[in-house]
Order: structure tokens, then C-alpha cells, then sequence
């Protein structure tokens, strides 16, 4: 095997141009004003979402909207007028707790209708689904993900539905002074008052996958557009320097060798709590430990090179293509390896692909995942619905076979 310069796979191009998104099926947000505020010792938040649609937007007799199952509408506008409306529970797996509130309201009356919903409620922790669904508002802090993971603000999309995107013009989030808040995007503003601490943001043309939003005690340290949150311990604070050291350099290569980037401006590299993984645009999250241990253990580098690379080998596919799950997650189990192997050698590159075809040919044989799980049974790459990723997410798709088949392909 060997290390490669990288430029982009013939795979990731024919995708990004064979492929496009298709308009959701329920109205489609163009424009969100959000304001929320968290109250963390009570697990409680309350919202005020402005909505505006797409001008091509058609009149409809009724229209649905999603929210967290805990979470209830107070009130809903149009056009600055009351409005009846219905809600629900539903299942919705599209969120962490598989509940949803469904709310029904009378067909939008044009293109161009404001709404504006008024809602409040509970975000409590939830073992209905995998440990990674760490979504919750408690006395640590905030933790949420939009659609996919917890709806934490008015959402037109059925769960199951293809990905949708929209700009935020505005969202402020109040919480505790001594909570610092992340969304995505850019912050435009910052306040404290009153014991309170006010952000204000902005974001274009964002997924409302990616909209998440974190709120913890957190340190924050800059250099130029690079913001690190971290937690106030030492280990905490004397990694922060070297790991903006390495995200950026990653970033730079990544965007020198693929050819989509992440969006410019500002970046967020966010320390969470266990399983706390995520990329959202120019969001990055990761666990703690990996924080804590970053210069004791190559994993924990390339762990932040993976999560760094998803905006660069993000392509649109559609839930019900059949390269959903090679692209969503096998993509980026591989296009982080080369740009990071110029930094830890190719004995790194080597030694990984080796370890790696090791671990999958043992699960083969063995039928069990390295802690001794039952493995789910193998599938093809392209045999891996949507629906699936989360069961094969690391298990045959994010650190197996998509990994050596890339490399394959390569070698």
C-alpha cells in the first residue's frame, strides 16, 4: 500500500454530477428567524420560529409541521393573524426519542405567507434508541441536533424524508451567563445581561441536518476565524492549541485537494460529551476524550481528521439511491487518511489499512464486532438502505469494507 496525493476519487465526481436532491414533499422553508431560550436546571426551552416559504411555493388546503415529542405550540401566525391548529404525538423516527408532535395547520395562502409559531417544552435524555443519541437539555448543558436527531425548532419534513436546505437569517439563543452557545454559521453578536448571555447568528444555505446547537460551560479560544470551545480543566485547555493547529492545517489540505470545501469564514471545533462526534457545516464536535488524549494516541487524530473531512465529501444522494450509505459514511472512513498520513507517515497509513482489513476479515469469520457483539449480517455496499446506516454505520460500511474498497480502487 501506498500514500497517495489525493486530489478527488472518479467516484465522488460522477456522483456530484450525476445526482441531485429533489424538492421535499411538504412546503419548503426558504427563510428561518429563530429565537430560543434554554433553561438547563429545568431541561426546559422555549421558542419563536418566523417562517417564510418558497416563491414557488404552491397554496395548499393543509400543511404538517414536526417538533421534539416533548415539546408543545403555544401559538401559531399568519400574516401577524391567530390561527387554529391540531397536534399530536406520532411516531417519528427522525428524532431520538422515535416520538414527534405533529402539527396540523390550514393551507399556507401564498408564496410569500410569515408564520409564526411560538412553542415551549422539555428535552429529557431517552434510551429509545443507541448511546450516540446523545440529544437533551439538562444541567450540563444543551446538547441537539435537528432533523435526524431532535427537533428542536418547526420542521416541514416527514421523517424518512430527503435532507432539506434553507438559510437561517437570524437566530439568537439565550441561555445562563456562564454558558457559552454554538450554532452554525457565522456569529454576528454576543450580550450578557441580567445573568444572562444572548448569541446572535446567521447561516446561508445550511441542511437542516446540520442545524445543530450546543450550549455548555464552556472556555472559548481564537486565533483568526478558528473557534475552540472547550471545558475549563487543564488537560482541556493544553490541547486546545494543538488541535486548532492540526484541524486547520487539515482544513487547508482538504480544501486544496478535494473538490468541494467547507463553507468559508468562521469554524467552530466544539469539545463534547460522550459520543458527542458530529460535522455540521463548519461545526465539528468531538468527544472529550479524544480531546483530553490528543497527543497520546494517533486514533484520537485521525478521529478529528474523519469528522473534519464529511463537508468535503459530502455529495447529493438521495435516501433511496443505493450509494446512500458508501456515500454518506464510507467516503469519509477513507478520504481523511492520505491528507493525514503526510503528517503521521505512511508507516500510519499502512499499519491502519492493515489493522483495519484485519478487524473486518475477523468479524467475517467470527460473526462478532471486536468487543464480541453479534455483527449484523454482510451486506453489499450498495445493498445498505438508508434506513440501515445506523446498524451498519460502524459495522461493514464506516471502518470496513468502504475503507478497503477506496483504498482498493486506489492501489
Amino acid at each position: 500500500m501506498h500514500r497517495i496525493p489525493v486530489t478527488y476519487s472518479a467516484i465522488h465526481f460522477a456522483l456530484y454530477l450525476a445526482t441531485a436532491i429533489p424538492a421535499p414533499a411538504g412546503p419548503i422553508a426558504r427563510d428561518y428567524e429563530i429565537g430560543v431560550e434554554f433553561f438547563p436546571s429545568e431541561s426546559r426551552m422555549t421558542g419563536h420560529a418566523i417562517i417564510r416559504f418558497d416563491s414557488s411555493e404552491p397554496v395548499r388546503d393543509s400543511s404538517v409541521f414536526y417538533l421534539h415529542g416533548e415539546l408543545r405550540v403555544d401559538s401559531i401566525l399568519v400574516d401577524g393573524a391567530s390561527i387554529p391548529f391540531e397536534e399530536r404525538p406520532v411516531f417519528y423516527d427522525f428524532d431520538y426519542s422515535l416520538i414527534g408532535n405533529e402539527v396540523r395547520l390550514p393551507g399556507l395562502t401564498g408564496p410569500e405567507t410569515r408564520i409564526e409559531i411560538f412553542y415551549s417544552g422539555f428535552f429529557h435524555p431517552s434510551k429509545a434508541r443507541s448511546p450516540s443519541d446523545y440529544m437533551r437539555i439538562d444541567t450540563n448543558g444543551v446538547f441537539l441536533r435537528a432533523y435526524g436527531y431532535s427537533l428542536w425548532f418547526p420542521v416541514f419534513l416527514p421523517p424518512g424524508a430527503d435532507d432539506a436546505v434553507t438559510d437561517f437569517s437570524r437566530v439568537t439563543i439565550r441561555t445562563p451567563a456562564e454558558f457559552n452557545s454554538v450554532f452554525v454559521g457565522t456569529r454576528t453578536g454576543e450580550s450578557t445581561a441580567d445573568g444572562h448571555r444572548t448569541t446572535a447568528w446567521t447561516a446561508k444555505g445550511v441542511s437542516l441536518f446540520a442545524a445543530q446547537c450546543t450550549a455548555q460551560r464552556y472556555e472559548v479560544t481564537a486565533e483568526g476565524d478558528y473557534f475552540l470551545y472547550h471545558y475549563p480543566d487543564s488537560l482541556s485547555v493544553a490541547m486546545a492549541k494543538t488541535i486548532m493547529a492540526l484541524a486547520s492545517t487539515l482544513n487547508s489540505e482538504y480544501g486544496s485537494c478535494y473538490r468541494k470545501g467547507r463553507p468559508g469564514g468562521q469554524y467552530f471545533l466544539l469539545e463534547m460529551p460522550q459520543y458527542g462526534d458530529i460535522s455540521s457545516g463548519n461545526v465539528t464536535g468531538i468527544t472529550y476524550w479524544i480531546w483530553q488524549k490528543f497527543t497520546e494516541d494517533e486514533n484520537t487524530q485521525r478521529a478529528l481528521a474523519h469528522e473534519l473531512v464529511h463537508p468535503y465529501t459530502a455529495v447529493p444522494v438521495t435516501r433511496s439511491d443505493s450509494l446512500f450509505a458508501l456515500a454518506v459514511e464510507g467516503f469519509p472512513s477513507y478520504f481523511h487518511l492520505p491528507i493525514l498520513a503526510r503528517h503521521l507517515g505512511d508507516d500510519f497509513y499502512n499499519r491502519f489499512l492493515g489493522w483495519m482489513e484485519k478487524l473486518y476479515l475477523d468479524k467475517r469469520a467470527g460473526g462478532t464486532d471486536r468487543w464480541g457483539n453479534a455483527a449484523p449480517p454482510e451486506k453489499a455496499l450498495l445493498a445498505i438502505s438508508a434506513d440501515e446506516l445506523s446498524t451498519y454505520k460502524d459495522e461493514f460500511v464506516l471502518s470496513d469494507r468502504a475503507l478497503l474498497f477506496l483504498n482498493y480502487l486506489y492501489a
